[in-house]
């Protein structure tokens, strides 16, 4: 089995640091270049030239890239969606967020801007003073107006239909995609909205679990 993943905004292969599953080979896919004028939808196309869909597969997201592994999943057809800190539908983001759709302001800040604020709210994400470095490399890899496009596509997301075959999985402390706005299929006592990185223990069990429901 292969499971293809997608991390979270402005982070890279390395927030899947300790995400290990028996068995199973992870291939964390590459940001492509987004457009001004790109959809969830069509944002998540541009990942398919990564993933070979000739074998069984899975797809795993983190926050933004749970996001795009809900409108993937529509288009290919995974055995499992794995969503991770995430919101499934437009329903469940928060209203900070939805706001955002009608004052457009990410538009008119400058991408150092964007990166700046991204760095300086790594406290609301769960990053400690240990992870700085790591998440700041992360930031700064980004190609150039990689937040102002890719917030735009989050803030103006549509999709209302939940996803098939999708596990979702959240934590009850998450800062910034909301629990009480959610419903996941699993709760991680105390998980941060970078939960993936250090209650990797407990998530990668979960997925294990269901994982092996697939062939029994």
């Amino acid at each position: 089995m292969v499971i293809y993943a997608i991390p979270g905004l402005g982070t890279t292969e390395k927030l899947y640091v300790n995400t290990k599953i028996h068995g199973v080979e992870i291939i964390v896919l590459d940001w492509p270049t987004p457009d001004k004028n790109d959809t969830m939808e069509t944002y998540a196309r541009k990942f398919l030239p990564q993933i070979n869909t000739s074998v069984p597969f899975c797809l795993l997201g983190v926050s933004f890239g749970g996001m795009l592994c809900t409108e993937l999943s529509k288009i290919i057809y995974p055995k499992k969606t794995f969503l991770i800190s995430t919101s499934k539908s437009r329903k469940e983001l928060p209203w900070f967020i939805k706001t955002l759709n009608h004052f457009p302001i990410h538009k008119i800040v400058p991408e150092k801007q964007h990166r700046k604020m991204a760095y300086q709210g790594r406290w609301i994400i769960g990053f400690g003073k240990a992870y700085i470095p790591e998440f700041l490399g992360m930031v700064n890899s980004m190609t150039e107006n990689y937040f102002k496009y890719c917030i735009n596509i989050i803030v103006s997301w549509k999709e209302k239909e939940l996803p098939k075959n999708s596990i979702h999985i959240h934590g009850d402390a998450d800062r910034l995609l909301w629990y009480k706005y959610v419903k996941p299929d699993y709760t991680i006592k105390e998980g941060s909205h970078a939960m993936v990185v250090f209650q990797a223990e407990e998530i990668n069990k979960i997925i294990e679990k269901e994982l092996e429901a697939i062939y029994n």
